[in-house]
């Protein structure tokens, strides 16, 4: 439920010009740019990120009361805001987008998790203005001029190079690390290194405590002592829900041993799950409480099991082992801690693996050696950055040498990870199971853990759980083979995806790409790929040699298996940086790179005939655009045209043959009105029009000539992804946004 004037209710799907008036949540979170890449059309900047809360709305030249959370990006660096300050704000705004694609994150839900239904941006700093300045002795303002020092802190005494992952690991801020760095961690199933957890705050609280007991004062100070200090470093990092779960576990144990009770575990979670869900009950639908809670649980339920490694029961064993010298305890030591630990990864991994598979689509093996050697390294730069945080404030020589190994194991730390994930078969990536079978998972080990009585033989439970994943495979594959053909036009702002999969099984992908970030692009398609559970794709055709055309094709085959791209003879003609990544790209991966042009037929099982239009042999005169390859596919008695971004003289060419009538026509150019409307309605007469293409210029001059004609014009700005399905018997469309 939200106010009447909630920022939410003036914004709408197409942007708009808006003056706001605001209260800073926080300092805002400065980006650098992303290094260089030769995919990405429109380079990238400086940018920062502010979290805000509105209090009112310019409506012309008056001031109308309005409220709401709001994150504010801006595409240049912002300076000397802090938590608190008044603010004026010249912006554009909109509503959060939803998913545009199958099996896309939902932003909007994410965002309206944390009150926002809006967004807003703007490209100049200029358009934030201060008002006033806010409290100086606030709580929150104090804890985020506390937060900042601490960064500078870290980039003192830490080092350039690695400021950034301390920054991440220490106090939560990931925006001074790279994209590429950040997917290093997550292709290894560690990026809970980099998010604050339980792990964090245990290795904080354990570090505190084991120091406290060895001071003269008494147990209940220190553990006093402790107790604030993990509060503090959960204010300190945003307190997120996994902080907090760790947090309150961390509480309840300190009181158990002041009062001399024992804690027990599954009531102290859920005594976590409660607060937390309390502070925000959507937290429950998100997928980092989620695994946080799951983990514990995991390790709750399996405690037992570490008995298996601990020291021996038989008293002669005991005695034995007393016998033996320092070294062989010191390594029958490491070797029971290697054991547990890697007992405790094995479970963790066991138990989370299904969920990150179907949220992140990814299968990390090596995550069950890497997460026990990291340990160490690990642990050693939290305690040497804590230290550093500290001292470098008030002994800065100590706080130098405390940098110094915490740069030194974080290089270590970045290092294993860079190297794990280089290995081959350290990771893969796969499509995940349904919601269903999540839930018939989880329930059912929920219910093992929490009625013991019911709980079958072992034996019982491993054919139970077998039965389960095979269910869940048949329910894949028969979902895969439809016997129709489905030609999805995904929604990729300005550029173009078009994904074919016809009644044989077979998926072919027509063009893959977008202006801008190439990993956008690359994430929308796999995401819809991966939620049909398509794992290969077997043929890519690239119409024509523009980035927003194929910019996202490099980081697909780091995905998917695809049996072979097809280009035209003038692709590679020109050898610019982005052809070249793509050449590379191909030339890693194995995947063979074949030659098309007019009148080849691709082979796309009997019952669909997929025919190459354009271009002829060696190309026409003129442009890219000119020589994009245009495809026709038949399947059913009905037609689907697919002309990339043709344009003269080779759309000359094209409408000087023969009339095409086609059911589908995907308008070329991203609907330009260069692409000649009314003669391409006319040639093709087509009774649906797909214009794929972003909201920032109007189409509405091309869609009216389309419409003169009889035809529908849908947009996947509009619409989303729009799905044409063609059967023996009927045509049918569907849009993603709007589900109809």
């Amino acid at each position: 439920m939200f106010a009447a004037n909630d920022l939410g209710n003036f914004s709408a799907s197409k942007e708009q010009p808006a003056c706001i008036e605001a209260i800073a949540l926080g300092s805002p979170e400065n980006r650098p740019p992303l290094p260089y890449d030769p995919m990405r059309a429109i380079p990238s900047s400086h940018s920062s990120r502010l979290d805000i809360r509105v209090v009112a709305i310019r409506d012309k030249c008056n001031w109308k009361p309005a409220s709401g959370f709001v994150r504010l990006s801006v595409y240049e660096q912002l300076e000397g805001i802090n938590h608190g300050d008044r603010l004026r704000i010249f912006s554009r705004m909109s509503d959060i987008a939803g998913p545009l694609n199958p099996g896309e994150f939902d932003y909007a839900a994410h965002g309206r998790a944390d009150r926002r239904r809006a967004r807003l941006h703007t490209s100049f700093k200029e358009c934030v203005s201060v008002v006033s300045q806010g409290d100086a002795w606030n709580p929150r303002r104090i804890v985020n001029l506390v937060r900042d020092h601490g960064k500078r802190v870290l980039r003192r005494y830490v080092g350039q190079d690695h400021s950034g992952l301390a920054a991440a690991v220490l106090l939560g801020a990931r925006e001074q690390l790279e994209p590429e760095q950040v997917g290093a961690f997550s292709r290894t199933g560690t990026i809970h290194l980099l998010a604050i957890s339980g792990l964090h705050v245990g290795i904080l609280a354990g570090a505190l405590l084991l120091v406290v007991r060895r001071l003269p004062i008494p147990s209940g100070w220190g553990l006093a002592a402790v107790a604030l200090a993990t509060v503090l470093y959960m204010i300190l990092t945003d307190a997120r829900p996994p902080v907090i779960r760790a947090t309150i576990l961390v509480l309840l144990a300190c009181w158990a041993l002041w009062i001399g009770r024992r804690t027990v575990s599954f009531n102290s979670l859920a005594a976590a799950a409660i607060i937390v869900l309390i502070l925000n009950p959507a937290d429950l639908f998100r997928v980092g409480t989620q695994l946080s809670f799951l983990a514990v649980a995991g390790l709750m339920w399996f405690a037992p099991g570490r008995a298996l490694v601990g020291k021996p029961k038989n008293p002669l064993d005991r005695l034995v082992e007393e016998t033996r010298g320092w070294l062989a305890k010191a390594a029958l030591m490491i070797g029971r801690g290697a054991n547990r630990l890697t007992l405790v990864t094995a479970t963790i991994w066991l138990l989370v693996l299904p969920l990150v598979m179907a949220r992140f689509n990814l299968l990390t093996p090596v995550a069950l050696v890497l997460n026990t050697l990291l340990w160490i390294p690990m642990a050693v730069s939290l305690i040497f950055g804590f230290c550093t945080l500290i001292l470098g404030t008030f002994v800065p020589p100590l706080g130098a040498i405390c940098g110094a190994g915490c740069e030194g194991s974080l290089s270590l730390l970045q290092s294993s990870v860079d190297l794990a994930q280089s290995i081959p078969g350290s990771h893969f990536h796969v499509p995940g199971p349904a919601d269903w079978w999540l839930l018939g998972f989880y329930g059912s080990l929920a219910i093992l853990a929490a009625v013991p009585r019911i709980r079958p033989p072992k034996r019982w439970c491993l054919a139970m759980l077998a039965a389960w994943i095979g269910l869940g495979f048949a329910s894949s594959a028969w979902h895969r083979h439809s016997g129709t053909l489905d030609c999805t036009f995904l929604s990729m702002g300005h550029g173009c995806a078009t994904v074919l999969e016809t009644p044989s099984g077979k998926t072919l992908l027509y063009d893959a790409g977008r202006l801008a970030a190439p990993r956008v692009a690359s994430r929308s398609i796999s995401s819809f790929l991966w939620s049909k559970g398509i794992t290969h794709i077997d043929a890519v055709v690239i119409s024509h040699a523009d980035t927003d055309h194929y910019n996202a094709l490099p980081d697909l085959l780091e995905r998917f298996s695809v049996g072979a791209i097809y280009v035209s003879s003038t692709m590679f003609e020109e050898d610019g940086p982005a052809i070249t990544a793509l050449r590379e790209a191909t030339l890693r991966h194995g995947v063979p790179v074949r030659t098309i042009q007019a009148g080849d037929l691709l082979d796309c099982g009997d019952e669909c005939r997929v025919e190459v239009m354009h271009p002829l042999e060696g190309g026409v005169f003129g442009g890219d655009n000119a020589n994009s390859i245009v495809l026709a596919v038949d399947c059913f008695g009905e037609g689907i045209l697919l002309p990339g971004d043709l344009d003269s003289p080779g759309l000359d060419d094209v409408l000087a043959e023969q009339p095409r009538d086609c059911h589908v026509l995907l308008a070329p150019h991203h609907g330009s009105g260069r692409s000649n409307p009314p003669g391409m309605a006319d040639w093709a007469t087509p009774e649906i029009v797909i214009i794929s293409g972003s909201r920032r210029w109007d189409p509405t001059a091309v869609e009216q000539a389309y419409r003169s004609s009889g035809s529908q014009v849908l947009h996947t700005a509009e619409s989303g992804a729009i799905t044409v399905r063609i059967s023996n018997a009927s045509v049918t469309v569907h849009r993603c946004l709007d589900g109809s």
